[in-house]
């Protein structure tokens, strides 16, 4: 049979039994478009009882731990985000990097009488001295705690491999990525004129040993070179001047790589995941993702995380202020405190839209000058008195 007969006799076929069935039988747009609508809120709703139980998970991790510090030093002292500080497993030695202040100090609690107290604290400084970011991370056994209870309880997350960067050694000794035996070097030296101290424990019987050795300012300040290409990548990337980014690293963590606190925020630029976190994912990625403390603790993930959140608050959230230089100001408060709060600054409720009509009608200082005065907390407004100035001389380095 020739292929025109048999299309013909298909055709008389088809009058008794209708091709295409499935057409007939599709769902429409609108049904099409409810499966996408029920998907998302089913996406979103599994999103919030993510970030729900990982709020709960925090504050649990972080009484625990805390009350086992205290039992043991009568403080519960588990850093800050200028601050560093580590235990050991048994929970009776560990290490403080104050990166603001400058000082290395190691701790030990030990019998009254104990001998060999020198060389343990030795050597514990040695171990922090030479540590990078990626073993301080492993050895952080608060953040291993949280970043397990985050694998087994949440669906939605990101998380990432922590870098192997260097934790102090750099400013410690002047170098960018030093030797083991340039930092032994550096540490002898250093501990010939260390301050040790003693204090008593809770603990009957016990006391705390302790030294210190204080780090070079100009090395500190240095610090900021290592992110220096991360930096200047990610800033561009978001249109942001690299400056801000700066400024706004400094003051966070003072360039603590392993800065945590309890709010929780991590890493660098102290990104929450609970709100900056959530904005930048959904920029990032297409939708909202919970960072794991593992993808915050790698440098650049915490800065690529941190530009795009300043873009967010400059391009989107603070947009219909008009003078660059006002709106930078406002950004700054924001990413302490939210734009909401920036608004009620100006009297405008948490309006952003309403606040920008009275900011488009003053001078750049005139609104510095109002947030700093009026606020809504004092931290925002210590926050802005310590970020400007700081922003300011990053313009003249970057």
């Amino acid at each position: 049979m020739d292929r025109r007969r048999f299309l013909q006799g298909l055709g008389a076929v088809s009058v008794l039994f209708p091709l295409n069935p499935i057409v007939a039988a599709s769902p429409s747009f609108e049904d099409f478009k409810k499966q996408q609508n029920d998907g998302f809120s089913n996406y979103k709703a599994q999103l919030d009882r993510d970030f729900a139980a990982y709020k709960k998970a925090v504050a649990e991790e972080f009484d625990s731990y805390q009350g086992k510090v205290k039992k043991v030093w009568g403080d519960d002292n588990v850093g800050s985000p200028t601050v560093l500080v580590q235990y050991s497993d048994d929970l009776k030695s560990r290490t403080i990097i104050d990166y603001e202040k400058g000082a290395i100090t190691v701790e030990l609690v030990d019998d009254n009488a104990a001998k060999g107290v020198g060389t343990k604290l030795r050597e514990a400084m040695l171990q922090i001295a030479d540590s990078t970011v990626k073993e301080a991370y492993k050895n952080d056994t608060l953040i291993q705690n949280i970043e397990k209870r985050v694998a087994k309880e949440i669906t939605h997350q990101e998380t990432a491999q922590v870098k192997n960067e260097p934790l102090i050694s750099d400013v410690l000794t002047g170098i960018a990525n030093p030797t083991k035996k340039q930092v032994v070097a550096v540490v002898n030296e250093a501990l010939k004129s260390a301050e040790g101290s003693t204090r008593s424990t809770p603990q009957s019987g016990k006391k705390v040993f302790a030294f210190s050795i204080p780090l070079n300012p100009t090395n500190i300040s240095k610090k900021s070179e290592q992110f220096k290409p991360l930096v200047l990548k990610y800033a561009a990337q978001e249109k942001i001047d690299p400056a801000l980014v700066f400024a706004i690293m400094h003051s966070e963590s003072a360039f603590n790589p392993m800065a945590k606190s309890h709010v929780p925020a991590y890493g660098l630029m102290q990104i929450v995941p609970n709100s900056a976190g959530k904005d930048a994912s959904e920029k990032v990625y297409g939708k909202q993702r919970l960072l794991a403390p593992s993808y915050l603790y790698n440098s650049e993930n915490n800065i690529k995380m941190g530009c795009a959140y300043l873009n967010i608050l400059y391009y989107r959230y603070l947009s219909k202020i008009e003078n660059p230089e006002s709106r930078t100001y406002c950004v700054i408060a924001a990413y302490n405190t939210g734009s909401g709060n920036v608004a009620k600054a100006f009297g405008a409720g948490t309006s952003v839209t309403k606040a920008a009509v009275t900011i488009n009608k003053m001078t750049p200082q005139q609104v510095y000058n109002k947030l700093v005065s009026s606020l809504p907390y004092a931290e925002t407004k210590n926050y802005m008195k310590k970020v400007t100035p700081r922003y300011k001389a990053y313009q003249t380095e970057v």
